[in-house]
């Protein structure tokens, strides 16, 4: 009989949101290890690493005499395109039709054979559609003291922000509190201890003592 393979389980992980137990706290350190004193480093070149969630966000409204870049916005502010042919591919036949037909007789050609400037003139000129300057910037959102710890809050919430998520990593060298704990971490000061057990006897004798 021919079974299906199914893909093995992911190890449990603080990343992944485990509970905290000897396992994951060894892999937590080996995570730490890696990206702090180990091959990650010379992506980032800095052992001082904290890694930040980052939000792409698009600021609107710019004055187009100080950006080359332009979007037009639509349905009320409910969509967007970012080049004249985003907006043409997403059009309909009859929408494609009323397109050439203002390109006409703005400059007398069909709307993709304009050039880019007159496109973005008749985009403008539609009801209900605003063509704008704008530009890009990433907004902090959370901060992760592992690439895992980042990666996995990406891809567990990605789908809450559209315009995209990255990591973003900067040195936290002079924030001394924190590089202390972490070289507490890799060098074996800081470990994991288990809570000790409470059993039955001791708890009948809490409430008592209570």
């Amino acid at each position: 009989m021919l079974t299906e393979n199914k893909p093995a389980e992911p190890a449990p992980s603080l990343a992944t949101g485990h509970e905290l137990n000897a396992a994951t706290w060894s892999d937590f350190v080996a995570r730490l290890r890696y990206d702090c004193n180990g091959p990650r480093v010379r992506d980032h070149s800095t052992a001082a690493a904290i890694f930040i969630v980052e939000q792409r966000r698009i600021v609107c409204g710019l004055d187009m005499d100080y950006t080359e870049q332009r979007l037009v916005y639509f349905h009320s502010g409910e969509s967007e395109c970012f080049s004249p042919k985003e907006y043409w591919d997403q059009c309909d036949r009859h929408e494609k039709a009323g397109l050439n037909k203002a390109m006409q007789l703005w400059s007398e050609c069909q709307f993709m054979k304009a050039s880019e400037d007159d496109q973005w003139h008749v985009l403008g000129e539609l009801e209900d559609h605003t063509v704008t300057g704008w530009q890009e910037e990433w907004v902090y959102v959370n901060a992760h003291l592992t690439y895992a710890g980042a990666e996995a809050f990406i891809q567990r919430k990605k789908h809450d922000y559209r315009r995209g998520l990255r990591v973003y990593v900067e040195s936290q060298y002079y924030a001394w509190e924190f590089e202390a704990i972490k070289a507490a971490i890799l060098d074996g000061t800081l470990t994991y201890t288990p809570k000790p057990a409470v059993n039955a006897h001791d708890l009948v004798s809490m409430e008592i003592a209570g």
